[in-house]
């Protein structure tokens, strides 16, 4: 019976930790959000760079439920949107695909992160960087393909119009946005790690 306790004691404190940094990333990624410079159809955002830590730091569950959650904050009427904005028609309007992905970019980055970690740690720091960095391109490829692709569906442009419109305009951006992250991860991932895993 002690065993059986011990073990349910084990597993409460479990959830209760994934559900905080569930909480923590969906709020992180709706205060970042709001670092936005509205121009053109898509605002200058720093929400990605929380996307992209969900799942540079997290479990694979914990980085796509802190994503669903806070689009389902949005949906739900919490202005949680770039420019204090919420609601269903922000999600289905013409830039709403960019918002939808990001628990898919949430996935892949974690996924990528879990299969890769081990072989990872055995890498110089240079090394290491280049890969993080390479998965997180990778992302942000998916993010343009899925956003640029839905924008045009819904603002009847073609394509390379739509991509020239909302995508190109922000690499540079992104680009530092990815060498941000990757930063960061490298400094924070393993004590984070510990903290999630409740051995501090």
């Amino acid at each position: 019976m002690a065993l059986f306790s011990r073990e349910r004691t084990a597993r409460g404190r479990s959830a209760a930790r994934e559900a905080v940094c569930v909480g923590a990333f969906a709020a992180i990624t709706a205060v970042l959000s709001q670092l936005s410079i509205p121009i053109g159809p898509v605002p200058i955002s720093c929400s990605l760079v929380a996307v992209y830590l969900s799942g540079l730091l997290l479990p694979v569950k914990s980085a796509v439920m802190s994503q669903l959650v806070y689009l389902l904050l949005g949906l739900a009427g919490v202005p949680v949107f770039a420019g204090f904005q919420a609601g269903a028609a922000r999600l289905a309007g013409p830039t709403g695909g960019y918002l939808l992905v990001y628990p898919v970019l949430a996935l892949l980055v974690s996924l990528c992160m879990h299969r890769f970690d081990r072989t990872l740690r055995q890498k110089p720091l240079a090394k290491r960087a280049a890969a993080l960095g390479g998965i997180l391109l990778l992302a942000l490829a998916i993010c343009y393909l899925c956003g640029t692709a839905w924008f045009a569906v819904f603002s009847g442009t073609g394509f390379a119009s739509a991509l020239a419109l909302t995508a190109l305009p922000f690499l540079a951006g992104d680009m530092a946005k990815i060498v941000l992250c990757v930063a960061l991860t490298l400094l924070s991932r393993d004590r984070l790690q510990k903290v999630v895993r409740g051995r501090l």
